[in-house]
Formats: C-alpha cells, sequence, structure tokens
C-alpha cells in the first residue's frame, strides 16, 4: 500500500512516539526508522512512506506505523510461505571424511582435491550434449571422476509414465512436473535441493577429485541456493544457441511441429508465473558463457579454456571482449536506478571511448554520483537527484496512473451501463497484464547506452563504427540512437524481451546468427557475449585480487614457471570443512610455534 505523510518532520516522530525504535537523520532527503530488523523510508520532498526488511519484520513494523498514523485503514492477515523442506536429516551417504589435515593444506595452499560443481542452463532446443559431452572427457583428463545429475531425473515418475510418448509431450510433461513441484513445496529451488542430495549420494570415498555436471538449471532460485551451498566452488555455465538453431533442431531432430516447438520455447523462457521457469531469467547469472558456434572444435577448445582458468592456469588472460563486458558490468554498479541497474561501454580501435550507466541526468551533464561532505565525511546522494530520493520509480506510477484513470472511466459507465464488480475486477486483472507495464517512457533515467553515447557527445568523440558492449539487450528507444549513432556492433549478456528493436527497425539491425552463414551487412549487428562472465572475471584473471589463491609466473630466478595439469588444483578451491576448522588449525599452529619462544 501506498502511504504518505505531508506534515513536518518532528509531527511524523511526535505520532509515531509510541512505535519505538531509533531514527536515523544522517541520510539526504529522507528520514530512516529502524525497529527490531523492520526499516520505514520517510521521503521528504513527497511525503511518501516505504517500508523495508524481511517480510515479518517490514509488516510488523508497517502495522505499527500504519495504526499511529491512519489507525481507519485495516490491513488484511499476511498469508506466509511454508519454509523450505528440511533435508538435513536425509540419508548421509558416503559422506567423505573431514581429515584433520585438510585445514593445514589449505592454510598452506595445498589442497589439490578440490570438487567442482559445474551447473548448465540452456533453453530448450539447445543441442547441450555437444557441450556435456566434451566437458565430461575435458574434466576427466584432469585427473576427475566426473558424474552427470540430471534434473529430470528427479521427476522419475513422470518420466517412468513418458516411455514411448512423443518429444513434444515428453519435455511439456517434465515442464509441468517442475513447475507442480516448486509450486506444492512453496520452494522455487527445490530441484536444486534435490541435485544436492544425488551429489551427497554419488559421492565416494574412493576417488578423491570428483566433479559433478548438474543438467539443467531452469529457474534463478536454483542457481541461488547451490551457490548459497558451494560457495564459489560453483561453476555456472550457459549454453546458448539463437532462437532459429533452437527451433530447426526442435523441428528437425526432435520432430515437433512449427507451432509446438514456438509453444516450448516460449514456456521455456518465462513461463510468467513464479514457480514456472525462467530460463531467460536463468542464463545471465553465468560465469561462463559458451556459445555452440559452427563446429565441435570451437566448443572443445572454449571448454578447455575455462576449465583451465578454474585449475589455476598462470597463462590464460582475457580477451578483449570479456574486459569491455566486464568494464560495462563495472558501470552499472554505480546505477542507483530502483529496479535494475545496466552498464555499458563503447570502444573503438579495442579502446573504450564511454561508459554508461542507467540513472537519474544531471543538470549541466552526466549523471548523480554520490557526493562527500568535506566537513562530516558523509556519503550522500543529492536530494531529488536519484529516484530514491523522491521515494518512488515514476514510470511505475504513471503506469499505475493509466490503469487507475482506465478503470475510473468504466467505473462512471457504471452508472449507464451496468458493469458487476466481478466483470470490474477481471478488467483490472487485465490491464495489470497488459502492455501498459511496459512502457518506458515516464522513467526519469537515461538508460545506460544513451548515457555512453551522450557521453561521446559531450566529449566531442564519434562513435560512428564502433562498438557497444551492454550488460542487457538494449530497448527499442536506444536501439534507434545506436543506429543514429554509427555503431556497427552491439554486444549483449542479459536478454531485454520487452524490446522491440529487431521487430522496429529490421532494416537496420540484425541478429548474429550460427545457424545460417555470415554475409558483409551494412546494418548493426546485435550478437550475445561468449567467454569469462563479469561475475567471475577477477577470479580468474588476477594474479592476487579475486577470490582465489595467488597466481605464479615467474620463479625466483625470473624464469616463467611451468604448468602441469595432472598437478592442476582449483583457484577457488571448495573445501569440505567449515571457517571454524581452518580458524581451529591456525590456533593449533600459533601454539605450537610459539610454544618455545
Amino acid at each position: 500500500m501506498k502511504l504518505i505523510f505531508t506534515e513536518s518532520y518532528p509531527t511524523l516522530k511526535a505520532k509515531l512516539s509510541s512505535v519505538g525504535g531509533e531514527w536515523d537523520e544522517t541520510q539526504s532527503g529522507k528520514k530512516v526508522l529502524r525497529l527490531d530488523g523492520g526499516v520505514m523510508n520517510w521521503f521528504e520532498g513527497t511525503g511518501t512512506i516505504q517500508f523495508q526488511g524481511k517480510p515479518d519484520k517490514k509488516d510488523a513494523l508497517e502495522r505499527l506505523v500504519v495504526s499511529a498514523l491512519a489507525p481507519e485503514i485495516d490491513l488484511p492477515p499476511v498469508e506466509r510461505p511454508s519454509p523450505p523442506p528440511d533435508i538435513s536429516q536425509s540419508k548421509k551417504i558416503n559422506t567423505p571424511p573431514i581429515l584433520d589435515n585438510i585445514a593445514a593444506q589449505h592454510l598452506k595452499g595445498e589442497f589439490t582435491e578440490s570438487e567442482i560443481i559445474i551447473g548448465i542452463v540452456s533453453a530448450v532446443g539447445t543441442e547441450s550434449s555437444r557441450v556435456i559431452n566434451p566437458l565430461k572427457d575435458r574434466v576427466g583428463q584432469f585427473g576427475y571422476s566426473v558424474e552427470e545429475i540430471k534434473i529430470s531425473s528427479l521427476l522419475s515418475a513422470q518420466q517412468a509414465s513418458l516411455d514411448g510418448s512423443s518429444e513434444y509431450i515428453r519435455i511439456k510433461a517434465l515442464m509441468q512436473a517442475g513447475d507442480q513441484l516448486r509450486e506444492s513445496t512453496k520452494n522455487n529451488a527445490i530441484l536444486s535441493y534435490g541435485a544436492a542430495k544425488r551429489i551427497q549420494e554419488a559421492r565416494s570415498d574412493s576417488s578423491k577429485k570428483r566433479a559433478y555436471i548438474i543438467n539443467s538449471l531452469k529457474h534463478p532460485e536454483e542457481v541461488e541456493l547451490l551457490r548459497k551451498i558451494y560457495g564459489q566452488g560453483f561453476y555456472l555455465f550457459g549454453i546458448h544457441a539463437d532462437p532459429k538453431r533452437r527451433l530447426h533442431y526442435l523441428m528437425n531432430d526432435k520432430g515437433l511441429s512449427q507451432s509446438e516447438a514456438l509453444e516450448v520455447t516460449k514456456t521455456d523462457e518465462d513461463e510468467n508465473i513464479t514457480h514456472g521457469q525462467r530460463t531467460r531469467d536463468t542464463y545471465h547469472l553465468a560465469d561462463f558463457f559458451i556459445n555452440l558456434g559452427k563446429n565441435d572444435d570451437q566448443v572443445k577448445n572454449t571448454i578447455q579454456r575455462f576449465l583451465e582458468l578454474i585449475l589455476s592456469h598462470p597463462y590464460r588472460n582475457p580477451t578483449f571482449d570479456e574486459f569491455a563486458m566486464f568494464m560495462a558490468f563495472s558501470s552499472s554498479v554505480r546505477s542507483g536506478d530502483l529496479s535494475r541497474q545496466v552498464g555499458a561501454v563503447i570502444t573503438k580501435e579495442r579502446q573504450i571511448i564511454a561508459t554508461g550507466a542507467n540513472d537519474s541526468p544531471k543538470s549541466g551533464g552526466g549523471l548523480y554520483w554520490a557526493e562527500i561532505d568535506e566537513n562530516s565525511g558523509i556519503v550522500s546522494d543529492t536530494p531529488q537527484g536519484k529516484d530514491y530520493t523522491r521515494g518512488e520509480d515514476s514510470n511505475k506510477s504513471e503506469q499505475t496512473e493509466i490503469i487507475r484513470e482506465i478503470l475510473s472511466q468504466i467505473n462512471d459507465l457504471n452508472a449507464e451501463q451496468e458493469v458487476t464488480e466481478q466483470a470490474f475486477k477481471g478488467i483490472q486483472a487485465i490491464l495489470e497484464k497488459s502492455r501498459i507495464r511496459d512502457l518506458t517512457e515516464f522513467g526519469r533515467v537515461v538508460h545506460a547506452e544513451m548515457e555512453a553515447l551522450l557521453s561521446c557527445s559531450r566529449s566531442d568523440i564519434s562513435c560512428a563504427d564502433s562498438d557497444l558492449y551492454c550488460t542487457t539487450f538494449p530497448c527499442h528507444n536506444c536501439a534507434k540512437h545506436i543506429i543514429a549513432a554509427g555503431i556497427k556492433r552491439v554486444i549483449y549478456v542479459e536478454p531485454y524481451p520487452k524490446s522491440k528493436a529487431l521487430e522496429f527497425h529490421s532494416d537496420s539491425v540484425e541478429l548474429n546468427t550460427t545457424l545460417e552463414s555470415s554475409k558483409p551487412s551494412d546494418n548493426v549487428t546485435f550478437e550475445p557475449f561468449t567467454g569469462v562472465g563479469a561475475r567471475r572475471f577477477l577470479d580468474f584473471f588476477s594474479m592476487n585480487l579475486g577470490a582465489g589463491s595467488k597466481l605464479k609466473r615467474k620463479s625466483s630466478d625470473g624464469l616463467t614457471v611451468d604448468w602441469d595439469k595432472t598437478k592442476a588444483k582449483a583457484r577457488v578451491p571448495l573445501l569440505p570443512i567449515s571457517y571454524l576448522n581452518t580458524e581451529a588449525q591456525a590456533a593449533a599452529v600459533f601454539n605450537s610455534e610459539t610454544a618455545n619462544s
């Protein structure tokens, strides 16, 4: 609900004196009340009140505030989702013994038997076996035993009943079974819980170096859970195949009709329900992005490079595409946008000439930065600058106002033409799901691509014949300016289905496809990013700044060191012990080595 208090701050503070909590008056443009984990933000410029925190803490504070400011409002009871199932008591099969010397080995940088957990995300119709099979082979060449965990095997009851069914029926049934399991458990990560259980069951003491490939993940929360369990020892491989190629495979190799192929690909991308498949939203979370390419050698060599990075090869350096996309992601984190952070860089002749992020524009040019007060040292944002200081997303508010206006006009018709309450609610639901919610022109923020182009303009730099790297596929508003500016190539990571760029500008924009032979063209080429994702850039390319161990490239004599794949160890080891074990070992070393000093 939207709550607005337009009186003064002292009046607000007095009215909420019975609520308790602590006030924070240090932030520019707003006052903050904190109570038992709940947070209330009051934006002075608009009077808007917003609540934050964990659901129970947030709701508890909201009820207290509403009761004090607007007692006539009766808040409905809040339904809570059931907690995730407790699998801690599941049967522990072949749990590896936690050796006393693992902590000691880790502290000395000598732990070499780290497990590797690899997740696969790919859209339906992607020939993922062209990646998974050579991946198994190449991992095995590093001395690892490899186990593939098929997510579909967790739906074994459904699989058993599908013997002899067509591929279309099989795909649809497994999609529905996954949806039903997520919905019935009220847990969108439930299949990753199952994958963890299968890994636990498959683990064997006879093999010290183990790798597990989870095939395949379809929901962002599945990835989030695996990262919680395995931390930096989990690697997500995103396999890309363009839509034409996937449809071609489903129709020509799997026997689906065109309508069936289109149906399952659309469902797989995003079912538009919280417990449904959301492959599109999962793909961009990958650590490595692989394009199926035109031949298997490309795929195998890409896999080999990724594995060498995981296993501490000291001489694997980033490509320019990887570096430029990392810089685009670095630009994105300066964004204070309320919905998403997007970054972009423009490059010419492999030099970065401009950067951009999505945020509110500032008079005089550019975007707002957080500023440091020279006297107090407090870092704050300009009041009424970034959207959060105004307490709302203007684009969302205008969308809501359009819907309210339409509903108001329908309500006015009620006097002449009777509209039932049920019909009225149905119309409201239709409007909420309509493309009104896709409108973007009411937002205050400058999009990242536009800011990069404007940055070139402010600096009198031509961006003709340059490349643009963007963390998200450009919207159609940005696309027309990209075309007009003379950009020749656009590289992106995250899809943006609301964009009509390819449809509106089919005369000037084309999607790079590997199914058809590339032909010289004057059009702007849009292509998906391939390579090491920004989230692991420092881990694999920095010698000492990432989460992994330090890299050594030369000996004390100044000679390059050799890298032996048979002795290679994970750059970011997955330890079968907690920090408490390592801490205890460190204490024991201290006691031992200082006993006689």
